[in-house]
């Protein structure tokens, strides 16, 4: 990415995890970088330690208050440059028929339909930019099976399908739209598998989390390297495609 090319970037999710990362990666290279969240103490501590990121809170999920967010990030930009969705969370754990049922809806509604906000709402400030960027976050489940994390699976193979198709419906404005697939990185939402315990998640899975989290997992700079890719010119014209960033030769 060329240094002089600095753009306005909105994180959602920026308060922990890979979006928290994201953030403070973007912001050391001069873009400035827009954070929302849920809880506003981790935004509000991402935003203290870094220059040039801003915070509000937000819950993705609540219509009322993605559209109180996009309001305010007008008051200050006339446009947006990339869209980032990072919201996320595994949700209802456990064999499908023993879960909580509303448990299971929020987790929805926060992965997919917090996507689906996020992208609508601010797409008429990404159509005023020259880079015009979203870019989605998939996960476990969305290429195959992901036993015991029903809500979560479903949802981010949802996430893929719907990068696909608003793909399709923006090319001819120029909007490119692309999904990654992070891959194990040892962030805080693997916090409620081991909360969860083996009973509900699975015994393989269970001390495969235990595994990854004490040696094995992804490392954060991997998708970070990705995203920055997806945001620079190399990546022009690449878009409705769902990138595995441990795997996939993006950088080639």
């Amino acid at each position: 990415m060329q240094k002089s090319q600095q753009y306005k970037i909105i994180i959602s999710g920026g308060g922990s995890g890979i979006g928290a990362a994201l953030a403070e990666k973007l912001s050391s290279e001069g873009h400035s970088v827009m954070i929302c969240g849920r809880r506003v103490s981790k935004l509000q501590k991402i935003a203290e330690n870094n220059n040039n990121v801003t915070y509000f809170p937000c819950d993705v999920s609540n219509e009322k208050e993605v559209l109180e967010f996009v309001s305010h990030v007008s008051k200050d930009h006339d446009c947006v440059d990339v869209l980032i969705n990072c919201a996320g969370l595994f949700g209802a754990i456990g064999r499908f028929d023993k879960t909580d049922s509303m448990l299971w809806k929020q987790t929805i509604d926060i992965n997919l339909f917090g996507t689906y906000l996020l992208s609508k709402h601010f797409l008429a400030l990404l159509m005023r930019s020259e880079r015009k960027r979203i870019i989605n976050f998939s996960g476990g489940g969305a290429f195959g099976t992901f036993p015991n994390y029903s809500a979560y699976a479903v949802s981010k193979a949802a996430v893929v399908r719907f990068s696909e198709n608003i793909a399709h419906e923006l090319k001819d404005h120029g909007v490119n739209v692309n999904c990654i697939a992070p891959g194990f990185v040892a962030t805080e939402i693997h916090e409620a598998t081991l909360v969860a315990g083996e009973n509900a998640t699975g015994r393989d899975h269970f001390h495969l989390t235990k595994e990854k989290l004490q040696e094995g997992a992804v490392s954060m700079e991997i998708p970070v390297e990705c995203v920055k890719f997806l945001i620079s010119p190399d990546s022009d014209g690449l878009s409705g495609k769902t990138i595995s960033a441990g795997f996939d030769k993006w950088n080639t």
